[in-house]
């Protein structure tokens, strides 16, 4: 007789745990108790194995494959798993330093992360300090008993987002996870652990805490070489690292991830009005035109990153294309197109922003 169980898609969990070594499961018995930071998703998607399935016809076959020319490879393979959700200051934080691959404490629960050239590792692997550079395990539960853990998992890319028509205005963050640890092995050497029961747990991070549009009090941009002030609709920021996995230990995990370059891209949709608009010391096209670095300020709270939800995003920014005009009933608004650049000693991009719960502990 089939089995009537339904696993219900809101049953399945997906969670992430700070690695204290590179690549290296946290727990390693199939028996995994540990409290994973349960990510706020929709839809929770199984992390998806890229390795090696070679299906040959040989020679003295005859026209059909056989079972036993089939290679399958999970050495040397890549793991990757999309993720969406709502963002929380803790998770904003952790996401963050992962794609970046730095992070600094200023004090008082404010941290910082840059895209400036120099500080942004060109490589991670080996020694981790209280979880930096920052690694994770990766979690996945569909159900009691069941279970994937992939550890030495990085964000590849991360997109932030923020629209007064979606989530009652609250920040989004999506993106990519990647790992290089596709062939998971226990430390100890002696099995694999392809099956573990997560009986952990697990913990909700930030409850009902986020980054809101409504609370930007500051939001400008340099238009034709002068500060505008912005009525906002929209926008969206996105920071890629092009990770690779390099090299193979003995057990066919990677020894290193190579970033070779770090990218930050967006898009602002912004009121077409007496601030952004085609006239001199506002003209929008002109900035585009002429190539202008233009500096991009989105401070949200007060501007001085003192509690939660506060967050201040400061950006050096070229439009990439010409501004063109998204029309609805709200009026005409400008659709800007943008990237990130380095300008003298300028970062390319600045994020500070509260969170009760430092890299350290997560």
């Amino acid at each position: 007789m089939a089995d009537a169980t339904v696993i219900p898609i809101s049953d399945v969990k997906l969670g992430i745990l700070g690695e204290e070594t590179f690549g290296t499961l946290a727990d390693t018995d199939g028996t995994d108790a540990l409290a994973y930071r349960q990510l706020p998703v929709v839809q929770a998607t199984k992390p998806t194995f890229n390795i090696t399935r070679e299906s040959r016809l040989l020679s003295g076959r005859g026209t059909v494959k056989n079972a036993a020319d089939t290679i399958i490879t999970g050495k040397n393979g890549t793991v990757t798993c999309p993720f969406d959700m709502v963002a929380t200051p803790e998770l904003l934080l952790q996401h963050l330093a992962m794609v970046t691959n730095t992070y600094s404490a200023d004090g008082s629960n404010v941290y910082t992360v840059e895209i400036d050239g120099s500080n942004n590792s060109t490589s991670i692997g080996g020694t981790i300090t209280n979880h930096i550079p920052h690694t994770v395990n990766l979690a996945y539960r569909p159900a009691a008993s069941q279970g994937i853990v992939v550890p030495g998992v990085t964000v590849s890319d991360l997109t932030i987002s923020g629209d007064y028509g979606t989530n009652g205005g609250n920040l989004n963050m999506s993106g990519n996870y990647f790992s290089g640890f596709s062939h998971r092995y226990a430390s100890s050497g002696t099995g694999y652990l392809d099956e573990v029961n997560l009986t952990g747990t697990w913990v909700e991070p930030d409850a009902g805490v986020f980054v809101n549009l409504a609370s930007l009090s500051t939001k400008t941009l340099e238009v034709d070489g002068s500060a505008q002030t912005l009525v906002l609709k929209s926008f969206s920021l996105n920071i890629a690292n092009g990770v690779n996995r390099v090299g193979s230990d003995s057990k066919g995990g990677a020894e290193a991830y190579a970033f070779p370059e770090y990218l930050a891209t967006g898009n602002l949709v912004v009121k077409y009005d007496g601030e952004v608009g085609l006239s001199a010391d506002e003209n929008v096209l002109q900035s585009f035109v002429d190539g202008n670095t233009c500096g991009l300020i989105l401070k949200f709270g007060d501007g001085t990153v003192s509690s939660e939800s506060e967050m201040n995003i400061l950006a050096e920014v070229q439009f990439t294309g010409d501004p063109t005009q998204d029309i609805s009933e709200n009026g005409v608004f400008w659709n800007i197109p943008f990237e990130c650049v380095q300008n003298s000693s300028t970062e390319a991009l600045k994020i500070s922003l509260f969170s009760g719960t430092a890299i350290a502990a997560m």
